[in-house]
């Protein structure tokens, strides 16, 4: 819980890949990589269909524009975000990158993103954990702006381009257990600001952050190295979710004081409408309080809680004083929760 200091997350500049993508084109895709018979594609179909309607999957947006890439993103909606709060770039103490994506292992992706921006000297560093890898920088730089009076300003941002990760080759139905979860997949970025003092555009007060991570279930979710395409054991992975992140929002609530019943919004990673949904129901949440933004944009790995955040604002859904709730989980198996107030 956040002692004496506040700290104000502002409100997301979002980026969206080049392609808005349905899925007759995805289908499309799987049947041009398919070599097998027609009935076993008809069973694949089918199973897809089902993950489809399963996850709410009807949109997503993939692919860079010609000439750009999908660091670029990134470093745009950095500027952005910058911009739109009147925050000066070398007035920036702190850079987190969050995202997945990377195109080296070293150095951090985040140096580059201040070089871009024209920052010449900052805290400047990346933190991975998968889908829940941008909460997570928030988390951290929100322990070091309390723990150390100087920096007065954080940058943290994510692009996610799971393109190159999409297996679309899938030759038999049992494949599907851990390939068909890419298939919901889509890009975008993402940025966010966090100061001292509420931002004038609209930001969120900081009240609370919890991380936990069950590490024995490393294996159910990755994109490994070599190979670089994405596999989930997603009934695995959705039924930890289901067993654990109702408790550790509940810690969260708990230790502010809350009911439940005060959260005006929770705003989720965005796997599937399903999962979302059967969370809110052992919690006794209201469905219309939890956006669902997965049918237009997929799972957007880090950028999803952003994302949904940026929905409901421009959507006028927030005033003054409501009560937030942003979660995230994500291979690992890890946990991000966040309680914050509305503050316009």
């Amino acid at each position: 819980m956040l002692a004496k200091t506040d700290i104000y997350l502002s409100a997301p500049v979002v980026k969206f890949a080049k392609n808005k993508v349905n899925n007759e084109e995805i289908f499309k895709k799987v049947e041009d990589n398919f070599k097998g018979d027609k009935s076993e594609f008809r069973k694949i179909k089918s199973g897809i269909s089902f993950v489809f309607k399963y996850c709410d999957t009807d949109n997503r947006y993939l692919g860079n524009e010609d000439g750009k890439r999908p660091l670029d993103y990134a470093i745009e909606a950095s500027r952005m975000v910058c911009e739109e709060n009147n925050i000066e770039v070398s007035s920036v103490d702190l850079v987190i990158y969050g995202g997945i994506y990377r195109e080296y292992f070293e150095p951090a992706t985040a140096m580059e993103v201040a070089a871009n921006l024209g920052i010449e000297k900052a805290h400047i560093f990346d933190v991975t954990n998968a889908c829940a890898g941008l909460l997570q920088s928030v988390n951290v730089a929100t322990s070091l702006m309390m723990s150390d009076p100087s920096i007065k300003t954080a940058l943290c941002c994510t692009t996610d381009f799971p393109d190159e990760a999409i297996n679309y080759d899938i030759q038999s139905f049992e494949e599907l257990s851990v390939k068909a979860a890419g298939l919901t997949l889509g890009s975008g970025a993402a940025a966010w600001i966090l100061t001292r003092e509420a931002l004038e555009k609209g930001c969120v007060r900081l009240l609370n952050l919890h991380n936990t991570s069950i590490p024995n279930a490393y294996k159910l979710c990755q994109v490994p190295v070599n190979g670089r395409k994405f596999t989930s054991q997603s009934k695995e992975v959705f039924d930890l979710g289901i067993e654990h992140v109702p408790g550790e929002i509940m810690k969260v609530v708990n230790e502010l004081g809350w009911d439940i019943d005060d959260i005006d919004y929770f705003i989720s990673h965005q796997p599937s409408r399903k999962i979302i949904y059967q969370i809110c129901d052992i919690l006794n949440i209201n469905h219309n309080k939890a956006p669902i933004t997965h049918h237009l944009y997929g799972n957007t790995v880090n950028v999803s809680v952003p994302m949904t955040l940026d929905h409901i604002i421009k959507e006028n859904r927030l005033k003054n004083g409501s009560k937030i709730i942003m979660s995230s989980a994500a291979a690992g198996f890890t946990m991000l929760t966040i309680a914050a107030e509305w503050v316009k």
